[in-house]
């Protein structure tokens, strides 16, 4: 065996030793700030040491990792172990974008909202196979540097540039965005103001170590994001059907979903309610193909609704209701068609 390989081999082993004590420390933290709560520790202070750990893990490893070799900083080195580095890229697609946004796409459009995480697992694939070993190959730091080295001159090298800048400020909004609802979550503090707190570690760890230290980050953060995945999936199975592994019962729960969804469709009480809407949606699509008539027709409506309770000396109370259906009325045509489209 080579100096260079028993030097891999050596420099692997610590990883699996540091991270394997990191991993320990994680869950002894889980469990003393959980026995903490139970003995009446608030919520937000938990929320407070959950920040500043996180906080303080990042710019740690960025301070340990910090260099001033072009390789350490674009590549890590390229000495970075396959498991480690799947863990990095691992915990890149399970990051804020994916860990909130995907769920919440789940949550609201259902089914279809598949395609996106398909399209957004599938994104990485394509790039591991198709682009990243050519970046080796040509011994390239960045997709511009690549191109320009491919292609030759400057304009490759610029579009490349645009590309780039667009794609990544894209991701990185809904990345900076979810960073400050975790925070504002976790401490109660303002929107601004959870965006700055939770990128302070993080820009110190790439600032000082680069992909160095964003790697040896990220296979820190895989770590807590796998245990996070991980723990409500098992215990809903556990809870649902007794068998703590998901993945191989999940046809059959699949199944009884089905069921109850083909259940509830024939429910005449759930019919009755999709009548009801499709009825106000009908009614509200033929008021917009003429607002303004539509709004005066209800105003009058209204507004003799009114006269009429008070002719017959109704109650207070309905004629108080009768009024503030009148006033909720929109002001003019364009409330009217802003309230009607949301409806």
């Amino acid at each position: 065996m080579s100096t260079a390989q028993q030097s891999q081999k050596s420099f692997t082993s610590q990883l699996k030793k540091v991270y394997g004590f990191y991993t320990g420390g994680f869950i002894t933290f889980v469990i003393v700030l959980a026995i903490l709560e139970q003995m009446g520790l608030p919520r937000q202070t938990i929320g407070y040491v959950f920040l500043i750990a996180t906080i303080l893990l990042y710019a740690g490893i960025g301070i340990i990792s910090r260099t001033n070799e072009a390789a350490e900083y674009y590549v890590a080195g390229r000495r970075v172990p396959a498991i480690f580095n799947g863990m990095a890229v691992g915990a890149d697609w399970m990051s804020a974008a994916s860990f909130i946004g995907m769920a919440g796409t789940l949550y609201l459009t259902g089914y279809s909202g598949l395609a996106f995480v398909m399209g957004w697992t599938g994104g990485y694939v394509l790039v591991a196979l198709l682009l990243a070993p050519y970046l080796r190959k040509f011994g390239q730091f960045t997709i511009p540097d690549f191109l320009g080295a491919r292609y030759g001159g400057h304009v490759p090298r610029f579009i490349g540039i645009v590309i780039a800048i667009l794609c990544s400020f894209t991701y990185v909004v809904a990345q900076i965005y979810g960073v400050g609802i975790i925070t504002t979550r976790l401490t109660g503090v303002q929107f601004e103001i959870g965006i700055f707190l939770g990128l302070a570690g993080i820009l110190v760890c790439s600032f000082l170590g680069g992909m160095k230290a964003v790697t040896w980050t990220q296979v820190a953060q895989y770590i807590i994001l796998i245990v996070a995945y991980l723990i409500p999936v098992v215990w809903l199975s556990v809870t649902q059907t007794g068998f703590p592994v998901p993945q191989l019962i999940y046809g059959q729960q699949l199944q009884k979903v089905t069921q109850l969804e083909e259940k509830l469709n024939a429910d005449p009480k759930e019919i009755e309610v999709r009548n009801a809407f499709k009825a106000q949606a009908d009614a509200l699509s033929a008021k917009l193909k003429d607002v303004p008539a539509a709004l005066a027709a209800d105003k009058a409506t209204a507004t003799k609704r009114v006269a009429d309770l008070k002719a017959a000396n109704a109650p207070a109370a309905q004629v108080q209701a009768a009024e503030a259906a009148l006033a909720a009325l929109p002001a003019d045509a364009a409330a009217a068609t802003r309230a009607w489209t949301a409806a």
